[in-house]
């Protein structure tokens, strides 16, 4: 069977692709814009339109509505928290390739990728809570479901290439710390500095480090003679 082949689109479609990639990005601005200063809540279909000068209608060309709007948010904020976070990890979380990282360096990219987490909770407040429902609006969890996982993902990893053997259990404990820290602050329960929220965030990545048991490495059969 012939296998299909791929579509090329004219300089023009092209052109419209472009154009509609362009609309669809200035509305999730809008909507971060009304979300951030006038909460989640604001977000309408029809104060998009008004924000961006166009009919009410003009926005469900591109859009099937308020939710899928507020959706496309939460999976972009997934994929910029993932992002921040592998990107501070870096090169030593990964267990893979012929090269594997010392175990020191992997723990150092444990505490780097949790740290990575707070900080992108603390500097984008707004997204962060529309991500975890936090803001009035709710985005339910299973549609961005594997966004979310892959979140997790950059923990689990390295944890399981120290050879821990309950790292999902490890990552949910961190998680409803740093998640538990940014809810307080959020409604005012917690005024610290940042500096003091992440030597709290520091001490639990510690805590679940200090109770993985590195497995001893196999010893090699010595032959006879040998």
């Amino acid at each position: 069977m012939t296998p299909a082949q791929p579509i090329t689109l004219s300089r023009s479609q092209q052109r419209r692709e472009r154009e509609r990639d362009a609309t669809r990005a200035a509305i999730l601005a809008a909507a971060r814009d009304l979300g951030r200063s006038k909460g989640w809540d604001a977000v309408t279909m029809r104060a998009l339109a008004d924000r961006l000068e166009y009919s009410a209608n003009f926005p469900y060309r591109y859009f099937a509505g308020r939710e899928d709007i507020l959706l496309s948010l939460v999976r972009a904020g997934f994929s910029q928290l993932r992002e921040a976070m592998s990107a501070a990890a870096g090169d030593d979380a990964e267990s893979s390739g012929p090269t594997r990282p010392s175990e020191l360096a992997t723990r150092a990219a444990i505490h780097r990728a949790g740290h990575a987490y707070l900080d992108f909770a603390l500097a984008e407040p707004d997204l962060y809570q529309l991500m975890y429902g936090l803001g009035g609006a709710r985005v339910p969890a299973t549609d961005a479901w594997s966004e979310g996982q892959a979140v997790g993902d950059v923990l689990i990893k390295p944890l399981r290439a120290l050879g821990d053997s309950d790292a999902e259990r490890h990552v949910l404990q961190l998680w409803a710390t740093a998640h538990g820290l940014v809810a307080l602050a959020a409604v005012g329960r917690v005024v610290d500095e940042p500096m003091v929220l992440h030597a709290i965030v520091d001490d639990a990545i510690g805590d679940v480090l200090a109770h993985i048991v590195i497995p001893p490495a196999p010893k090699t059969e010595q032959g006879v003679g040998h």
